[in-house]
């Protein structure tokens, strides 16, 4: 199932549903136990049914209700009152919880889908909500529910879901809203026009690794196709790549430099190489576009990066391709 598959069947069990009726018993307790006035109140109630009330994301069990129903109700809860305290509880408490530099990592390498709903319906305030500025309606990504209607999501990482998350929990409008995340398990791909970065065993950062002028542009592009990419481990493996492409597929003898093979529990994963000496053999496999590398992508998981890479082919032509890379401060 490739990415446009997954997303689609998450559209189809996101349909929200609403309920317009709000009594005014309703309203008042809430006005009560949250401080919140008769307008506020009923705009939280009606944030917090249409965002929160799904089969599948129940804030408390029927036996826990049944457990703490007696003492809540003598303390002016229902159990829809209840469930909205527990969840400001939860918010508060995720917010307060400070990353350490290990989980910043993994955040920064994360990928989620948020899907553009409610106060996050556009681009626009998804950059307002992460103070995002390189997000455009390029990044806008598509899928299909089966009544017809479309769904339309973001790709953002770790961090930025936090922000979202804060940024709705300090709105006196939109505290009750829950976004709909999806985990975007693709290995990450970001190759920038600007830089040669990221490139296997180079420091970008380095003066003789930078680009000689504006017009410089490095390839393997972003969107280019077809594209070479260089094959160690399982996806050297025809029959592996027959399953995953639906193809018979027609590999060179390649190897490239600037990578080392680093045990990762039962895998070998490919890292830079500290001496960016080392050649590594494998397979160059020439991926035709992005619904096979997309595919390619899911398989190797957010664990790894595609990254730019030099691959020389057996027969002595050298070309500009692509690789999986381990990362590395992901996962130390």
């Amino acid at each position: 199932m490739n990415l446009l598959d997954e997303l689609e069947a998450m559209a189809q069990t996101v349909s929200l549903s609403t309920s317009d009726e709000i009594h005014d018993a309703t309203v008042h307790t809430w006005q009560t136990l949250f401080g919140y006035s008769r307008s506020e109140a009923i705009a939280r109630i009606r944030q917090y049914r249409q965002y929160h009330q799904r089969p599948h994301d129940v804030v408390i069990s029927d036996s826990h209700w049944e457990m703490v129903r007696q003492q809540k109700e003598s303390e002016g809860f229902d159990r829809e009152a209840y469930e909205y305290s527990c969840g400001m509880t939860n918010r508060r408490e995720s917010h307060e919880a400070k990353p350490t530099d290990r989980q910043l990592r993994k955040l920064q390498s994360s990928s989620f889908l948020v899907k553009l709903e409610g106060p996050l319906s556009s681009i626009a305030a998804v950059a307002e909500a992460t103070n995002i500025t390189r997000l455009s309606e390029q990044d806008i990504i598509e899928a299909i529910d089966t009544s017809g209607q479309p769904s339309f999501f973001c790709q953002i990482n770790g961090i930025d879901k936090l922000a979202i998350e804060e940024f709705l929990s300090n709105s006196v409008t939109h505290s009750g809203v829950r976004p709909t995340f999806i985990r975007d398990s693709r290995a990450k791909k970001d190759l920038p026009v600007g830089s040669v970065y990221p490139t296997l065993g180079i420091d970008s950062t380095m003066p003789q690794h930078r680009l000689r002028s504006d017009t410089d542009v490095p390839r393997p592009a972003q969107n280019g196709y077809p594209v070479w990419y260089f094959f160690y481990g399982t996806l050297a493996e025809s029959g592996v790549l027959s399953k995953l492409l639906d193809i018979q597929p027609t590999y060179v003898n390649a190897w490239i430099v600037g990578g080392v093979m680093k045990n990762w529990g039962k895998y070998n994963a490919l890292v830079d190489d500290p001496d960016g000496t080392n050649k590594l053999h494998g397979k160059a496999f020439l991926v035709e576009n992005k619904d096979q590398e997309d595919t390619l992508r899911v398989y190797e998981t957010d664990a790894y990066e595609v990254v730019r890479c030099c691959i020389e082919m057996e027969a002595g032509e050298s070309v500009n391709g692509l690789t999986f890379r381990f990362i590395e401060d992901a996962m130390n």
